[in-house]
């Protein structure tokens, strides 16, 4: 799994922008990891072929999907600081990673092609405060 960091203008400030490219294979080992963060109850990290890691975290106090590119302190006392971020944390209750992990079994399935995370589930919101997510699936 590869991950791309963008950053785009929009009219509430500079946003992240994510682009994760991936085999159907990687998207579901991807989704075993979510579903070890909520088995186990505990953080999960995934390891890609990119200088940013996946980290899930099942949060019960969480009500909608909630991701953020974060520095392991989520501490930023300078640009470099900032533009060194590199690990892309993924909150949710369990019934939300259970929904989002469906989600990635589901893309997976499909063959080439993207999908949105915000299109993860019909029954729990993404929040706005979120980057977009792009989900390409390549060929195997």
């Amino acid at each position: 799994m590869k991950i791309e960091v963008r950053q785009m203008f929009r009219s509430n400030g500079l946003i992240d922008d994510l682009v994760l490219s991936a085999k159907s294979e990687d998207y579901l080992l991807f989704a075993d990891a979510v579903g070890k963060a909520i088995r186990e109850n505990e953080s999960v990290l995934v390891i890609s072929e990119s200088e940013i890691s996946i980290e899930i975290i099942c949060d019960e106090t969480k009500e909608e999907l909630f991701t953020a590119l974060q520095n392991k302190a989520n501490d930023y006392f300078s640009m470099d600081d900032w533009n060194s971020r590199n690990i892309l944390r993924v909150y949710g209750s369990a019934g939300i990673l259970a929904s989002f992990q469906r989600f990635l079994v589901k893309l997976a399935g499909r063959g080439p092609g993207y999908s949105y995370i915000s299109e993860y589930s019909e029954d729990y919101s993404y929040s706005i405060f979120s980057p977009e997510w792009r989900l390409h699936i390549e060929p195997s």
